[in-house]
Parts: C-alpha cells; sequence; structure tokens
C-alpha cells in the first residue's frame, strides 16, 4: 500500500505547476521558444496579461530587452513586436509604448540572430513601473 501511495504522490508532483511570474500587475507566461539552427535565430513569444482594472499603458525599454544564453551572454534583438508593434533593431527606437487592457494577453514576440544551437536560459524584460513615472523594473524570465 505504502508504495503505490509514494507512486500516486510521484505522479501528482510531476503536475504541480509553478507560480505564474507577475510584475507590476502584468503576468507573464512564456508561450513558446524556438531555435532554427538552419537559419541561426532563436524566437521567444512571452503573454503579457494586466491585472489593472484600467487600461495601463505599457512602456517596453527595447535596448534593455535581452535574450541570455546558458553561458550567461546578453543579445539584443533582432526584431521585436508587442501586439500589432514591430520594431527591428536598425530602426533604432528605445521604447514601445502599448495600451494594454485589463485579461487581455498580448503576445510578445522577441527574434535573435545569430544564435546557436542550444536553448536560451532567460529573457531579460525591462518596463516602466506603472507608480512611477522614470523608474524602470528589469525582469528574469526563466525559459
Amino acid at each position: 500500500m505504502f508504495l503505490l501511495f509514494g507512486q500516486f504522490v510521484y505522479a501528482q508532483s510531476d503536475k504541480i505547476e509553478k507560480e505564474p511570474l507577475v510584475v507590476d500587475e502584468i503576468q507573464i507566461d512564456v508561450k513558446s521558444v524556438q531555435i532554427d539552427a538552419k537559419l541561426k535565430t532563436a524566437t521567444v513569444e512571452l503573454f503579457l496579461t494586466s491585472y489593472n482594472r484600467n487600461e495601463r499603458e505599457l512602456k517596453l525599454n527595447t535596448y534593455g530587452t535581452q535574450l541570455v544564453d546558458v553561458k550567461g551572454r546578453k543579445y539584443l534583438f533582432g526584431t521585436l513586436s508587442l501586439g500589432k508593434i514591430l520594431v527591428k533593431l536598425e530602426d533604432k527606437q528605445n521604447y514601445i509604448n502599448y495600451l494594454m487592457k485589463m485579461d487581455e494577453p498580448v503576445l510578445l514576440t522577441l527574434k535573435v540572430a545569430n544564435w546557436g544551437k542550444e536553448k536560451p536560459k532567460e529573457l531579460i524584460l525591462v518596463f516602466e513601473d506603472s507608480e512611477e513615472e522614470g523608474h524602470y523594473i528589469e525582469t528574469a524570465v526563466q525559459l
């Protein structure tokens, strides 16, 4: 009996989901991480969902938002999109301003060129604090 109970507990422990990452009333969920060895690119998709009852402006720092490999090296994006807004690195645009609505997930897609074959370790996401203008929050999203 103990063995069966132990196996049941073990099977249940595999299904435990980790707590969602919530920063400044924004839930951050990893949708996908894709490596294209042929094109040498890494693409990360996140869903950002606002918990704020009112609409809120998300001011994303594009140069601060970077992909990190397993060795800790940081990579700037080739393209970065938030909803329908697309920014290319050569555009030299520092920020993306996006109006978020409560409980409406917004897709953030970051594509990095010259990537190896390994899965990225994390994505550093940098955006302005909703309570303090000019103060930026840096969050490491584990992939």
